[in-house]
């Protein structure tokens, strides 16, 4: 591996396997996770992440102030309630997980 390389599979800011994959000209970062049904949601016959779960992954790859906005936002769109989120991220499988105490801190705050 050339010495600027990045490692194709790596953890990731939840401690978690990631793997990156060219697409086309694009790089992207597939993360691999036991999810639960609860936090899939179907978006054109694709299964995705709930929105309320892919701010729980993406909080800890971004700063606080892109976490507070990207939460702003979500809530302005009805994306989901505070409540719900707070209650995703009360699920013994979030607690300890970096991007849920980051997420519940950001809700707190604003309530």
């Amino acid at each position: 591996m050339p010495h600027d390389a990045k490692p194709r599979f790596f953890l990731d800011s939840n401690g978690l396997l990631a793997e990156r994959v060219d697409l086309g000209d694009q790089e992207i970062i597939v993360h691999y996770d036991d999810v639960p049904e609860s936090d899939v949601t179907i978006v054109n016959g694709l299964r995705c992440a709930t929105p309320v779960r892919a701010v729980i992954d993406m909080a800890p790859e971004i700063s606080e102030d892109e976490l507070e906005r990207l939460v702003a936002e979500c809530l302005s769109r009805s994306m989901f309630t505070p409540e719900e989120a707070l209650a995703r991220t009360e699920q013994p499988d979030m607690r300890g997980r970096p991007g849920a105490m980051l997420f519940r801190r950001v809700l707190l705050r604003g309530r």
